[in-house]
């Protein structure tokens, strides 16, 4: 309290304490300048009550001290619990500033709730709760540099207030079997796959471009550098300038990007930061961290083209895929999860007729019971 607000007496009080013990004089040096720091930091930092409570407990330690005539303990007691004071002071302000900062840096697009619709149309929210249902299995949504949106060539009225733009958002929400791709007014192109979901705002801000994505989609990013673009997942965030990479975050999964060309700097919410090269796919789960290793990268993004395409996969992993994308529920005999296909699989066709393409070569049967298919050894 002396320090914080000191009088000529004070002055002197603490300066012949120090001159007459120079390890004394360290520990004055050290609790003034926390308490220094703590003087120009915005207040309130810590309630006056807890303030007050705790210098109490000080103050009554201290008199007992004194009446047991322990003055050169006391001194060092007293600075002892006034460091403490300062460094709970501070780390209490310093946690809550941390926290409130990882809140704003999170910002409110995170918060964006899914509505509770079910429907197997694709959905448009607009950010005045103006539903646009969209047919077809495929659409395509277009902001020009004005801001003007088209959605299968078609105008939308937009009727939000200038002034509340940056602080409110759009969101497009994919069914399964369905997919859809948004060309935002900079030039940046998303598509999203089947069971997914895009929050964006209705204008991006003026020092960066922020998106959050559930599910699976692939994005083009127009090159930026004073705005760079943040892709937002319930488990990390993916910074680019400019570049081309694929991010799966699928709830209940783990989170994957592929980076086709360009450079993406991935920071996971455990803090963990990497930097990702072309070519190569990062994969994240809360128990055992980041990983990552090469890949072949048309095997992660052909299905923005309409089709699935790999080499050498394992059948029960294919059928797993197809299962996510069209919302149906799949399985694989155990005889046959680990026969491996190579080629390509139209997702513009009917489950029935992907999965008919699929086991040409296989030799196995599909059923279906309960809306459950079942992929078994072929009878003979």
């Amino acid at each position: 309290e002396s320090e914080q607000h000191p009088t000529p007496e004070s002055i002197m009080f603490w300066d012949k304490l120090a001159q007459e013990n120079k390890q004394l004089a360290k520990e004055i040096a050290i609790a003034r300048n926390f308490l220094h720091i703590l003087r120009h930091v915005p207040k309130p930092y810590l309630p006056q009550q807890k303030v007050d409570s705790i210098w109490k407990c000080i103050s009554d330690q201290n008199r007992l001290e004194i009446q047991n005539k322990r003055k050169r303990r006391i001194l060092y007691r007293t600075l002892a619990a006034a460091c403490i004071v300062v460094f709970l002071v501070s780390g209490w302000y310093l946690q809550n500033i941390y926290q409130t900062s990882e809140c704003m840096e999170k910002s409110d697009i995170v918060a964006v709730k899914k509505p509770d619709v079910s429907t197997n149309q694709t959905l448009l929210i607009l950010s005045e709760k103006k539903q646009i249902a969209i047919q077809g299995k495929e659409s395509k949504l277009h902001y020009n540099q004005q801001g003007k949106l088209n959605v299968n060539s078609q105008t939308i009225n937009q009727e939000t207030e200038n002034d509340k733009k940056k602080d409110t958002y759009n969101q497009l929400i994919v069914p399964a079997g369905k997919r859809s791709s948004i060309t935002f007014s900079d030039g940046t192109r998303i598509w999203l796959s089947a069971s997914s979901r895009v929050v964006y705002p209705v204008e991006f801000m003026k020092n960066k471009r922020e998106i959050y994505v559930e599910g699976e989609a692939f994005l083009d990013v127009y090159h930026d550098k004073s705005r760079p673009f943040i892709v937002k997942t319930n488990k990390m965030d993916i910074q680019v300038l400019g570049t081309t990479f694929n991010v799966c975050a699928y709830e209940k999964e783990n989170i994957q990007t592929v980076l086709v060309t360009g450079k993406v700097e991935v920071k996971t919410n455990n803090n963990e930061t990497k930097t990702l090269s072309p070519n190569n796919l990062l994969a994240y789960n809360d128990q055992q961290g980041i990983s990552v290793h090469p890949v072949d990268v048309q095997e992660y993004i052909a299905w923005k083209d309409g089709f699935y395409q790999f080499k050498k996969e394992r059948l029960e992993i294919i059928t797993k895929k197809l299962s996510k994308y069209y919302g149906k529920t799949i399985i694989t005999d155990k005889q046959l999860a680990n026969i491996t296909c190579s080629g390509k699989l139209d997702l513009k066709e009917e489950l029935d007729d992907v999965l008919h393409t699929l086991i040409q070569t296989v030799p196995a049967q599909i059923t279906e019971s309960n809306e459950k298919i079942y992929i078994n050894v072929k009878s003979k």
